[in-house]
């Protein structure tokens, strides 16, 4: 339990915030833990039905749903692995192949840039924090122009990167317009309605508030606190999220 603490704990301060735990620099991970830690990285690739996101407060102190060999897991909804696929085998269309493009290496760049501790090696902030504001200009600047992208226009695996990039954002305000644009696109049935209950559930916790669909998980397993819990499993399947006593270890509780 120890190393998937360790793990865990590195993984959430390479989200991208300015708040590391304090022994992070210490830590010297076995070859297994490699393992752990690089399937964690790996995960916050492909956001998806918990999969790894920026955390609300401070580095360290919340985590997120992701699979991984720790008490979190990505069983979902019955429908749900098939419905996603099908999102992740949409092509682009072919006058948004350009920007899918650009999305999808805009996004492999800031993983990159985040991947030597998985190699036992120390990681750049400055450089991570440079990359994060860079994606960020140019990500906005291609939002300004054109709106944000939908599945219909780029495809599965450019949506995926184009919400990687809204979660590594610092820029809350430009996290909150993007939001309402997820809204309206998954209210036409054109963007993954698990990206939108993340990012609102980020949103919330980061301002100390009730989540709704419970996707935020501190350190120990335990959720944040949440609105209805009696509705909750009702909400997160409405938007294609696994029910909590699937997506949680029996360890984990609410608040």
């Amino acid at each position: 339990m120890t190393m998937i603490k360790k793990a865990f704990k590195a993984f959430t301060y390479l989200s991208g915030h300015r708040d590391p735990a304090p022994d992070i620099t210490s830590i010297r991970p076995s070859g297994f833990q490699k393992k752990i830690i690089f399937f964690f990285i790996m995960a916050s690739a492909i956001p998806a039905i918990g999969r790894a996101e920026s955390l609300p407060a401070s580095a360290g102190e919340i985590a997120t749903e992701m699979s991984s060999d720790s008490c979190i897991s990505d069983h979902a909804f019955p429908g749900y692995a098939l419905n996603h696929q099908n999102f992740k085998e949409m092509q682009a269309a072919s006058h948004f192949k350009k920007q899918a493009k650009m999305l999808i290496a805009m996004s492999e760049h800031e993983q990159a840039v985040r991947s030597h501790f998985a190699k036992g090696q120390p990681i750049d902030w400055k450089e991570v924090e440079e990359t994060d504001r860079k994606n960020t200009r140019d990500f906005k600047k291609m939002i300004d122009k054109e709106g944000l992208f939908a599945l219909s226009q780029v495809g599965g695996d450019a949506v995926a990167a184009e919400f990687h990039l809204i979660q590594r954002s610092h820029d809350i305000p430009f996290q909150r317009s993007a939001l309402d644009m997820m809204r309206h696109m998954l209210a036409r049935q054109d963007f993954p309605g698990d990206y939108v209950a993340i990012l609102e559930d980020q949103l919330l916790a980061r301002d100390g508030k009730p989540q709704i669909y419970g996707t935020q998980v501190k350190k120990d397993g335990s959720l944040y606190p949440v609105i209805d819990k009696d509705q909750l499993d009702a909400r997160r399947a409405s938007h294609g999220l696994a029910p909590l006593r699937e997506a949680i270890c029996p360890l984990s509780k609410t608040e």
